[in-house]
């Protein structure tokens, strides 16, 4: 049986290739490599590999580098590891520069059943802008797998309230729908009728 070769995973520092997502943290490449990594970096930087890289590399990072790997399902794992602890920690990496944050839609009182306290809102999360999204819930948009839409905020959205929402950033979807179910709690305990917070 032949042995399988030597493999890491590759971390660069790129320029601004794309909008970072943290302001202070770089843009990263994170690929494969079965090439000693250094060696790799330097030809990265001749140009052989993604068209999209040329001319953006600053240096190897060989903290975050690691390997070798002897199997390519360990390679696989810790390369689908890496990007997902990167991202996490708020670094653009392979030009992905998504954010997500959580917004409130002030909802009109009539459609409350009961008292609405302080407001009647409702409390969502998005990788998209606000804007965006409060316009594909009022336009009742639809893709391939159902509704990309709350029924209540089609029929009694009134406008975004920014000044309700938290003013964060989070870096990975299960971090955005956490907060957006404890900030519908916090909303509630301050006396609003909040709903959506899934």
């Amino acid at each position: 049986r032949l042995r399988e070769p030597r493999s890491w995973v590759l971390v660069a520092e790129l320029d601004d290739v794309v909008e970072r997502r943290d302001p202070g943290k770089p843009n990263l490449y994170v690929g494969v490599t079965i090439e000693e990594p250094a060696k790799r970096f330097e030809a990265l930087r001749k140009g052989k590999g993604p068209k999209w890289l040329r001319g953006h590399l600053v240096r190897l990072r060989s903290d975050l580098t690691s390997g070798p790997f002897v199997l390519r399902d360990e390679v696989k794992a810790e390369l689908r590891m890496a990007v997902k602890c990167l991202k996490g920690e708020g670094f653009t990496v392979n030009r992905d520069a998504s954010v997500w944050t959580v917004y409130v839609i002030e909802l009109d009182p009539k459609g409350c059943k009961g008292d609405p306290g302080k407001g009647f809102v409702y409390v969502g999360q998005t990788s998209k802008t606000p804007e965006e999204r409060f316009e594909e819930h009022k336009k009742g948009k639809r893709n391939k797998r159902g509704p990309l839409f709350s029924p209540v905020v089609r029929k009694h959205g009134l406008r975004l309230r920014p000044d309700l929402a938290p003013d964060t950033r989070y870096f990975d979807r299960a971090s955005a729908e956490a907060w957006e179910k404890r900030w519908c709690l916090k909303l509630r305990k301050k006396g609003y009728r909040a709903v959506g917070g899934h």
